[in-house]
């Protein structure tokens, strides 16, 4: 049994469902559904799938985010395969607005953790204007 807990539904024990190569660990929760990866030596993060990996990984290597243009976003955001835009961009504020986890960690993405999450707010704003 895991001892790994929901970063959002307060106390609910994870399921391990899977491992991986390399020691990664993967979790889903039984009340919200949301998957987790965990890496040896790293703290809880969400898996790849969830919308904050699929809006970050076009800037895993980039050092400055925030920078990105609108035009370059709204290029993103026309490619980026989310199933439910809304969704998505509602799950994204969601970390902005109450932090649960490093989000540079999901990605291991190279640029400090305060660009990534400006980066985080652009992209919302670019994609309610495209809804």
């Amino acid at each position: 049994m895991s001892d790994e807990t929901c970063l959002r539904c307060d106390h609910v024990v994870l399921i391990g469902v899977e491992s991986a190569a390399g020691g990664v660990q993967f979790f889903k929760c039984p009340r919200c559904a949301r998957n987790y990866a965990l890496l040896p030596g790293k703290s809880l993060t969400y898996r790849w799938g969830h919308p904050i990996s699929l809006a970050l990984y076009p800037m895993i290597f980039n050092r400055a985010p925030a920078d990105v243009s609108p035009a370059r976003i709204d290029a993103l955001l026309a490619k980026t395969d989310f199933r439910d835009l809304a969704a998505a961009l509602v799950e994204i504020r969601l970390e902005l607005a109450s932090p649960t986890q490093e989000v540079k960690d999901i990605l291991d993405c190279v640029a400090p953790e305060a660009e990534l999450r400006k980066y985080l707010e652009l992209f919302c704003e670019r994609g309610v204007e495209r809804r």
